[in-house]
Formats: C-alpha cells, structure tokens, sequence
C-alpha cells in the first residue's frame, strides 16, 4: 500500500497578514541578515506571491529553482515572464547554457553575496522557489564540502556534499533572521492545479520551444534537457509518444515530483504553513 503524506498545518492565507509580518520583520533589530523565503510545491502560487511581497517591499528576487537558471527553458520551467522580470529584478534566473550543470553548493555560493549586498541596501530579499535541498542548505547554514576527484576538488555543479554540521544544528537557529512561507493545499486541488498548468504549458508553446532548443544544437542528453516536461518532449518529437500521452506522462512526473517535494518539507520545522 502506497503511504500517504499528510496535509501541513497551515493556516487560511492572509496576504494582509503576509505583508505584516514582512513589515515587522523589517523593523525588527538583527544582528543578522534578514531574509523572507517562499516555498512549496510546484503550481501553488509561489511566484505570484514574491511579485507581490517584492512590489510591495521595493526588494528583488532570488530564485531558487534549479531549471529557472537555464537560458531559453521558458514554458517548460514557467519561468517568469519578460514583462515579470523587468516588474521586479529577479536573481539566478537565465545565468547558464542547457550543458552546463548546477548544484545546491553553487547555488548557496551564489546567493549569499545577493542577499548580503540588498541587506546592505535596507532591502530584505525574497528566496521564492521549490527547490527544498538548496532552501534548506541556504537557511540553515551548510557549508559545501568538495569531493576529491583526480586530486582536485570538484565544486561546480560535480558531486559535492553538505558538511554534517550547520549553523542552524549548532545554534537552534537559522543562519538568517528569515520569515519562511510554504503555500499548500489539499491533494485533490494540487494535482488538479498541476494538471491544468500541464494543459497550459502545451498550449503555450512547450513542443516548439524545445524543437527550437534541439534545432539550435542543445543536446537531448544536456542537462537542461532532463527536466521534467524537456525529456518527455523530446521523446515525442523523437516518435516515442503521441501527444495526449507525453501530457499525460509529464502531468504525472510533475505528480510524483510534487510528493518529493512535500517529504523534503517535512523535516524544514520553521516553515510557516499557509493554505491558499
């Protein structure tokens, strides 16, 4: 019998209630940078929350996605629009090729200077994405060991790994003086939401954009091309499917993907849940 994961406590969401909290967080003395995270499972809403918190705030984005950082993967990653971007500068979005690799460590390494220099500026910056590992190792304070391959050290987007300890193991507290928000639901109207932005994506341009990427010389093994909805595509153009079949396949993997990122919450105890 397959297990099932049980809903969050989570509390009716109040974006009143969000800006308040964001408000005082800005008001409160720190001797540590402040930071508002916004997290949850694909298709709940996260990056039209961080818009509306970062207009509100006049502060930036970081993304924490692990396919938004491709260059030219747009439908498929639901990537901010154009128009989105420039609304809000946004962070760790379109900064490699499909060949390229990243990894948790280089995105930590990435993103603390980011946040560093807004809080310099008196602006706290917005963490929104559904990538819990780089979350998690951002937060809490990891510090990436390299793995020795070859007698060197090997970082950049190579194995790597998160040291044993943290900040937030040694201390009981994020390395961040951060507000941590998760958008849930109930399992029926998640896997309707991620059903429908299936649809979309389709309709929106998915099979051009990746006969696009294949045409301008991006590899079906790159690793852009792994992810879910690139790899289904391929093989549909590649004559493995039909097209109801490679909707219905990436409406699943985004399923299954959607319950792996909800296990990977569970053990973030200082998310604050809320239910759209």
């Amino acid at each position: 019998m397959k297990s099932r994961i049980k809903n969050f406590d989570a509390v009716p969401f109040d974006l009143t209630k969000v800006f308040d909290s964001v408000k005082s967080l800005h008001l409160a003395n720190s001797s540590r940078e402040k930071l508002v995270v916004i997290l949850g499972a694909t298709s709940t809403g996260k990056s039209s929350l961080a818009l509306e918190l970062a207009e509100e705030l006049d502060t930036e984005i970081i993304s924490a996605d692990s396919m938004a950082v491709y260059k030219n993967f747009n439908v498929g990653t639901a990537k901010p629009s154009p128009a989105e971007l420039l609304r809000v500068p946004h962070h760790l979005i379109n900064i490699l090729d499909a060949e390229e690799k990243f990894s948790v460590g280089e995105f930590v390494r990435r993103a603390r200077p980011i946040i560093s220099e807004l809080n310099l500026r008196g602006k706290i910056p917005i963490v929104a994405g559904g990538t819990g590992l780089y979350i998690q190792a951002l937060v809490e304070g990891y510090e990436m060991q390299c793995v020795m391959r070859n007698a060197q050290c090997v970082m950049n987007g190579l194995p790597e790994v998160k040291s044993s300890l943290s900040y937030y193991k040694q201390t009981g507290e994020l390395i961040y003086n951060a507000l941590v928000f998760g958008l849930t639901s109930d399992r029926p109207e998640l896997y309707d939401r991620i059903n429908q932005r299936t649809k979309k994506m389709f309709a929106d341009g998915l099979v051009d954009e990746v006969k696009n990427l294949l045409a301008g010389g991006v590899s079906p093994n790159a690793q852009a091309m792994l992810g879910i909805g690139y790899k289904e595509t391929v093989e549909y153009l590649q004559g493995g499917a039909t097209l109801d079949e490679t909707i219905s396949k990436v409406a699943q993997a985004t399923r299954n993907f959607a319950k792996r990122q909800l296990t990977w919450y569970r053990r973030m105890k200082y998310i604050t849940w809320l239910k759209i």
